[in-house]
């Protein structure tokens, strides 16, 4: 229709709502008539209308594009209402179109005419058949889904979330207590959500809830059965952190093998002002390519890690939790005898039954007295006290610690009794989080709910 580029008068609103009441194919109230020339002026409109096949498709998939979408057509309504009452007297006096009341409302009808036939006109009119001005415009409130951030700031306030708002009605909280769920989602279509628990207390009490989306890849703290009973979807993120958690857990380990806090200490304390040599070696380091690495987990993580450990030169090994993976390119071992023969472990799991605690005391008292261990999976894979205890008695040399059980950490938690702090590297659940992981993972659930309003599902796991 490019006659369109070029014009926009009182002939060309004659063409299009004449055509558009040949689509609607039935007598059209007036007031739905103000609705042609706002829709069909719009340039991303006319340009996709012949590829919708339900107004419903249409309106929705201008709104996730246009977060002012509806704004901008509410003032279109008001904007070309003058021109459409001039095009619709015109074409009555041109005996184009006749007016007459069909059970009390004035409708149009077409005449036969020579007009040109304008397929977008006519495809609205199709798309629009039926309904009137007020059910339309339901439309555009109703497809709006109400959506609720618990937990914006777990992603860091330098990730910008304002494109969120194209999706639907979006109210969002910097951090939400437990105690505060069901009063802030009650009422939302759409949850997101990053380590708040959401069981069927909470879950109970959303009349009309569709849609629980992760900033994370572990669901534990979602109640998967019960969404499943209710029919609402569940939807994480994966692959966003590999690169991240592998980098994180070499510069765990690294940081460990190579004493590196005690020499940066060394040198801050100005001792090496006074050491009287050019290297001091008080605190051994040995190569990682004399080391056997132990991998619990062998997902993309995991795989991950294994990829780099061989480039240091490691022997690499893993336990699978699951008993699934079979991954050809290293040894696959049972977990006593990873216990025995690493000299690194790094743990790459999800928590869940067969992982709670998987390392407690037990585990502890069967690895070398040389052995370290990472954990960048979930903190209720690790006993702590177990492994204070161990770190205390000798059992084990070192841990580099990215999760807990508690998170954020507890004063009384059993790390803060360790005796020797210089055993232990630790950071507050940072391993995923690099400002490009974070990004993509937003970015991820953007499409997680985008696919769901569009009818589709992706990264589903219920």
């Amino acid at each position: 229709m490019k006659i369109m580029d070029k014009m926009k008068d009182e002939d060309l609103g004659i063409a299009l709502l004449y055509n558009f009441t040949l689509g609607y194919e039935q007598p059209v109230p007036m007031d739905v008539y103000d609705l042609v020339l706002p829709f069909l002026y719009n340039d991303a409109i006319r340009d996709s209308l012949l590829n919708y096949e339900t107004i419903e498709h249409m309106l929705l998939e201008q709104q996730i594009n246009n977060h002012d979408f509806n704004g901008q057509m509410i003032k279109g309504v008001k904007d070309y209402r003058d021109m459409t009452t001039r095009s619709l007297g015109i074409a009555l006096l041109q005996k184009v179109l006749a007016f007459d009341f069909v059970e009390n409302v004035m409708c149009g009808r077409a005449l036969e005419s020579s007009i040109l036939q304008l397929n977008e006109a006519k495809h609205l009119g199709k798309l629009l058949k039926g309904k009137t001005f007020n059910q339309v415009y339901q439309l555009f409130l109703s497809l709006k889904k109400k959506i609720v951030i618990l937990q914006s700031s777990s992603v860091g306030e330098d990730i910008d979330l304002s494109f969120f708002h194209s999706l639907g009605d979006v109210v969002m909280y910097e951090t939400t207590e437990q105690d505060q769920i069901i009063d802030y989602i009650k009422d939302a279509h759409i949850v997101v959500t990053n380590k708040n628990k959401l069981g069927q207390k909470e879950l109970s009490e959303c009349y009309q809830l569709e849609l629980i989306c992760l900033f994370a890849t572990g669901v534990n703290n979602i109640d998967l059965d019960y969404c499943e009973e209710r029919g609402i979807g569940v939807c994480n993120v994966k692959g966003y952190s590999t690169d991240t958690v592998a980098q994180h857990t070499f510069a765990l380990a690294l940081s460990l093998i190579d004493q590196i806090q005690k020499y940066d200490q060394f040198i801050k304390a100005k001792e090496y002002v006074n050491c009287g040599s050019f290297s001091y070696f008080d605190y051994t380091f040995h190569d990682v390519s004399s080391m056997t690495w132990g991998i619990v987990g062998m997902g993309d993580i995991g795989k991950k890690v294994a990829e780099i450990a061989r480039a240091f030169g490691a022997n690499v090994q893993y336990f699978s939790t699951s008993g699934l993976n079979q991954v050809g390119d290293y040894k696959r071992v049972d977990f006593d005898e990873l216990l025995a023969t690493s000299d690194m472990i790094s743990i790459h799991a999800p928590l869940y039954d067969k992982t709670q605690y998987l390392f407690n005391a037990e585990a502890f008292s069967k690895m070398k007295k040389n052995a370290m261990i990472i954990n960048v999976g979930r903190g209720g894979i690790i006993d702590e006290q177990a492994l204070v205890d161990a770190l205390n008695q000798q059992l084990i040399s070192g841990a580099g610690l990215d999760v807990f059980e508690h998170e954020p950490l507890l004063e009384t938690d059993p790390i803060y009794s360790l005796q020797n702090m210089d055993q232990v590297v630790l950071t507050p659940h940072v391993a995923w989080g690099s400002q490009e992981a974070r990004q993509r993972c937003v970015e991820e659930v953007y499409k997680n709910i985008e696919a769901h309003l569009k009818g589709a599902k992706r990264n589903r796991v219920v």
